[in-house]
């Protein structure tokens, strides 16, 4: 269904959706840089029935642009852990005592 705003609606309606993106990329760049928890929000697509007005655009461009950043940075950190958690494994297999009883005759 195409729903017609008035030019003043359709402006409120990009910024608000650029707000919410704006505010999941602001959560992940402060949990990369260890400020807080990465716990973000469902996401849904906005229902935006119109162009995205003019004088909005950069701050979409930019956004866009903070966005490949951040995942960028998570990927970069997702290989970390994973570089991180395989050499664990593997200094935990090196150094683990045996889970079996092992008895010593002592009488023989």
């Amino acid at each position: 269904m195409t729903r017609t705003y008035d030019a003043a609606r359709l402006h409120l309606i990009w910024e608000t959706a650029l707000d919410r993106l704006e505010l999941d990329v602001l959560r992940a760049e402060r949990a990369i840089a260890g400020a807080s928890h990465l716990g973000l929000e469902p996401w849904d697509e906005p229902l935006v029935d119109g162009p995205m007005p003019p004088d909005l655009v950069d701050r979409a461009l930019d956004l866009r642009a903070r966005q490949q950043a951040v995942q960028r940075q998570l990927v970069q950190a997702l290989q970390t852990l994973s570089r991180q958690s395989a050499f664990t494994d593997r200094v935990d297999r090196a150094t683990a005592r045996s889970t079996r009883p092992v008895y010593l005759d002592v009488t023989a």
